[in-house]
């Protein structure tokens, strides 16, 4: 456990528009020793106390719901200085034990790495919580956890209603899944990285923007940029190319899975979530010539279910089911194959 004289150097600033959610932060983080030292809405007051305080983090309590607010946050993303954590708000609304566990170990890590304690890092984190959150013993996923060059590569598309299918897809995922998914969200440029942060704390598998030269690897997630065409090399690494022609939809589910149903043939296939529009379509025929599967999210569950049921009319979705659904789906999927090769 961190000594009390190097957490009382940590100080925090909290944005968030639910008094609920900054009275639990602050009751947790003073819990442990931590300084808050502004707790309240992202507004014009929070920059003039930002600029007072100088804190080392700031914890930004964002969901979908505050994307009207996105001059603010751009504000914040442009011209602060200090780190920012995007804290994902669904673990405290769910109040699930596991979720809110592993929410709450990243968050302590991130803290961690962003202020400098490499011996903070280096904590058995299920000490901490010992004393702040009753249940389960926890297995943190180490940063430096060997894995498999990846040969089994899913896109994931999902448009308006998506980020919270993914969810639920993502924390439904076993964490040996021998799959890397490369996903295609339709969303601005400025919540790309607050997307990643949000499903990061979802999942045991790691949630990354695209970086050219990654090695893609199982158990990764990999979200396309916006305004980049992204591919797999010959060696398994991200290649990040300017887009030739204007897409319709950005980025474009179409464009990623057809370069990665080329790269990967009858290892690859797709996934199409929430969402409205005609994009996938082209991707998920050039996905099924290859010889992948193309499977949809079923109309009841989605938010608005134009895009996969555009592909089921077009007769191109071999499976159709709830997210939770696919995602033991997809771990039977895997299992039979492993037994079957091995």
């Amino acid at each position: 456990m961190p000594s009390n004289s190097e957490l009382d150097n940590i100080h925090i600033a909290v944005a968030s528009g639910s008094i609920r959610h900054r009275h639990y932060l602050q009751n947790m983080m003073q819990g442990i020793g931590l300084s808050i030292v502004i707790n309240e809405p992202l507004s014009e007051a929070f920059f003039r106390k930002l600029d007072q305080s100088s804190p080392d983090v700031v914890l930004l309590d964002i969901d979908e719901n505050t994307y009207d607010d996105s001059g603010l946050l751009d504000r914040l993303l442009d011209d602060v200085d200090i780190p920012i954590i995007f804290n994902d708000i669904s673990a405290l609304r769910h109040n699930y034990q596991g979720e809110l566990s592993r929410w709450y170990v990243k968050l302590l890590l991130k803290i961690a790495e962003l202020t400098g304690r490499p011996e903070w890092e280096a904590l058995d984190v299920s000490k901490v919580l010992a004393d702040t959150v009753s249940g389960e013993v926890l297995k943190v996923r180490s940063a430096n956890v060997s894995r498999e060059l990846a040969r089994n590569v899913w896109v994931l598309g999902a448009s308006l209603g998506g980020p919270e299918m993914l969810k639920q897809f993502l924390m439904a995922i076993p964490e040996d899944l021998p799959v890397a998914f490369i996903l295609a969200q339709h969303l601005g440029k400025s919540f790309m990285a607050l997307l990643a942060e949000q499903l990061d704390r979802m999942t045991s598998f790691s949630v990354m923007q695209a970086r050219g030269g990654h090695v893609l690897c199982h158990q990764q997630v990999v979200i396309v940029p916006v305004d980049r065409r992204l591919t797999i090399n010959p060696i398994g690494a991200i290649d990040l190319q300017p887009i030739d022609a204007p897409t319709r939809y950005s980025p474009s589910i179409d464009l990623a899975a057809g370069d990665i149903g080329l790269r990967y043939d009858n290892k690859a296939g797709m996934i199409i979530f929430s969402g409205m529009g005609d994009d996938a379509a082209m991707g998920a025929k050039k996905m099924q010539e290859v010889g992948g599967q193309v499977w949809a999210q079923e109309a009841h569950s989605c938010v608005v279910s134009a895009m996969p049921d555009n592909l089921r009319l077009r007769g191109l979705v071999n499976v159709s089911a709830t997210p939770v659904e696919m995602a033991k789906m997809l771990s039977t999927y895997y299992s039979s194959e492993r037994s079957e090769n091995y």
